[in-house]
């Protein structure tokens, strides 16, 4: 923290980022450390790798953004935001890579220590980077932020909590929660933000999905998956993923789900999760992602097609739970 602390201070011009399609944590840290370093007299950029997911367009308002056209803008520092390894910024990754400026990880992930960063804010204990973001705006000497910062911080943990329902939400996440809400943030406003503007074609899109559920290991195992060209066919939706997978989370025999949705362009995406025993960051990490033990997630090269993903987080699922010694 205090080399990172230090590269703050001596630099004027900051440049903000965060992984692929980024989710409320990522962007609630940024948003947090856009409006101190707003406070410090700093020029700060937000460059995004690509479009975030669209439910958190609501924090563009106050913390706006630009998306990577192929070429870095000039700046003195860059701070990734629950990021843990350049290749999560996409092709954004290869040009931060390539260009030697300063890089500062603020991330609760495991740690790839060979990206090149210059310092780290980093625990892996916080539930949230967005927690570890209002950490190190305390440590610049942010002495208070304005509400809208309190409310992506607050965006950040709920979301990456589960609104405080996962394991990660211990007594620190439920104190940092409490406090953000005694600084004015309005819990009822953000649950509707984020919770509750969902399209029309989202339930149809659900529907899809469910049509292709297998369960393995006498239901310890679910996985569910769909296609563009399915979705299309009933007029559907899958934008954001996470009703499904408490759907699927919620049946009482299951340990770990799987979510494979096929994404623009072709490219098959998968989302882990598990409750008690399987560790899922195993398990993405054995295709190429990464993540939480209980959460993690990873994209699949173009050119792998959906039956061809399936069939091989089909496979790393039952190997890794056989690994794991949970087969027994």
């Amino acid at each position: 923290m205090k080399e990172a602390v230090q590269l703050v201070h001596r630099s004027q011009r900051i440049l903000l980022s965060g992984h692929l399609r980024a989710d409320g944590d990522c962007l609630g840290a940024q948003s947090v450390l856009y409006h101190a370093f707003l406070a410090l007299g700093k020029e700060v950029k937000l460059l995004l790798p690509n479009p975030p997911d669209n439910r958190y367009g609501f924090l563009e308002e106050h913390s706006p953004w630009d998306l990577w056209s192929g070429t870095l803008p000039e700046a003195d520092l860059l701070v990734v935001c629950d990021c843990n390894h350049l290749g999560r910024l996409g092709e954004m990754g290869d040009a931060v890579a390539a260009s030697g400026m300063p890089r500062i990880a603020v991330d609760h992930h495991i740690l790839d220590e060979d990206q090149g960063w210059t310092a780290l804010v980093h625990d892996m204990t916080s539930a949230a980077s967005g927690l570890l973001a209002l950490d190190f705006a305390a440590a610049l000497g942010v002495e208070s932020l304005p509400l809208k910062a309190y409310e992506a911080a607050f965006v950040a943990l709920m979301t990456d909590t589960g609104w405080l329902k996962y394991s990660n939400a211990d007594a620190i996440a439920w104190k940092a929660a409490g406090e953000l809400v005694a600084q004015g943030v309005d819990t009822s406003r953000v649950y509707d933000l984020v919770y509750q503007q969902a399209e029309l074609r989202r339930p149809i899109g659900i529907r899809a999905i469910l049509e292709n559920l297998e369960y393995h290991q006498d239901g310890k195992l679910a996985i569910a998956y769909v296609s563009q060209a399915r979705l299309a066919e009933l007029g559907g939706s899958i934008e954001d993923t996470d009703e499904v997978l408490d759907i699927l989370r919620a049946v009482k025999q299951v340990e770990a789900v799987a979510l494979l949705t096929e994404r623009e362009g072709g490219v098959v995406k998968v989302s882990f999760r598990s409750k008690f025993a399987l560790d899922v960051n195993q398990v993405a990490r054995s295709v190429g992602g990464g993540g939480h033990a209980r959460a993690a997630g990873a994209s699949f090269p173009a050119e792998v097609s959906l039956e061809s993903a399936v069939q091989r987080v089909r496979e790393v699922m039952l190997a890794n739970y056989r690994e794991q010694g949970l087969s027994a």
